[in-house]
């Protein structure tokens, strides 16, 4: 087990660095550095924290802590699976309405078929005049006929633009259920952050919904310089010290699985994934080093 404090030691040594630098670098605690160079891993938190501090100690002084993990898994000490409640988002599925080839092919010959209608009204009309009058008073009938036939036609005229405000009215009440229902689409389909597990110095977030093809961490530094990491999978992408006012971000695509990020001075430090917070400090937690830990469903 001390090969691997040997080598970070060597590697410490080999930078310039003290015990002291290195805990202000990592925020890692003195005496829990001297244990991962002695071997001394029981002196540590817990096993987790065994790798997790391994891993920070030699990317801190330029090794690869996921291979120096991997290279001696079997010395280390194994970790327990952390079991947590998946929270479930139950959402409403609202069909959308949708207009009917018949409803829509009538709207479009309504008008053809008024003026239809009215042209077989006025005729009806002369009709009934012609065979109801005598000849005599033709001319009179005639002057009548054309009042008449005025009135007919006001008569259509007011039908018809109540049937066309109708179907405006009908019409803007399917055009706002369906803004509605797009709203609400919208709504369902933002990613959803939930806090699974916590302790002091971690916290481990369940992140559900629809991702987007091209993912991004940001941490950003307000009030001071923090010392931050990055891993995707495993993997290291990102670290470094984000100074005050400054940003550090890391793009992945849909396909990772869990992030693992390490914060050196949380008071200062902000997570967005896809724009939105994390809220990893509101957990009550007071250490200045903390882990945050993304899982994606």
């Amino acid at each position: 087990m001390n090969e691997i404090g040997d080598k970070l030691k060597e590697a410490r040594k080999a930078k310039g660095y003290t015990l002291d630098d290195l805990q202000q670098m990592t925020k890692i605690q003195k005496r829990y550095l001297i244990a991962v160079e002695e071997g001394k891993l029981e002196v540590l938190p817990g096993d987790f924290y065994a790798r997790a501090f391994i891993k920070q100690y030699a990317d801190s002084v330029g090794l690869n802590g996921e291979d120096l993990v991997q290279e001696h898994m079997d010395t280390l000490p194994q970790t327990q699976n952390t079991s947590y409640t998946k929270s479930v988002d139950k959402t409403q599925t609202r069909s959308k309405i949708k207009k009917s080839g018949f409803v829509a092919t009538l709207r479009d010959s309504l008008p053809t078929l008024l003026i239809i209608l009215l042209v077989i009204a006025i005729i009806f009309a002369i009709y009934l005049a012609i065979t109801t009058v005598d000849n005599s008073d033709f001319d009179s009938f005639i002057n009548e006929d054309e009042s008449a036939t005025v009135i007919e036609v006001d008569d259509n005229e007011e039908a018809t633009a109540e049937k066309d405000e109708e179907e405006a009215t009908t019409e803007d009440d399917i055009a706002d259920q369906e803004e509605n229902s797009d709203d609400e689409e919208e709504i369902n389909e933002e990613q959803v952050i939930d806090e699974t597990t916590s302790t002091d110095i971690a916290t481990t977030y369940l992140i559900s919904g629809p991702r987007p093809s091209e993912q991004q961490v940001v941490l950003t530094s307000e009030g001071g310089d923090s010392w931050v990491s990055i891993s995707v999978d495993g993997e290291s992408v990102e670290q470094g010290l984000i100074s005050d006012g400054n940003s550090l971000t890391a793009i992945f695509d849909d396909s990772a699985s869990d992030i693992s990020i390490v914060v050196g001075n949380a008071s200062v430090t902000s997570i967005l994934l896809n724009d939105q917070e994390i809220p990893y400090k509101s957990s009550g937690n007071e250490a200045v080093r903390q882990e945050v830990f993304l899982e994606f469903e």
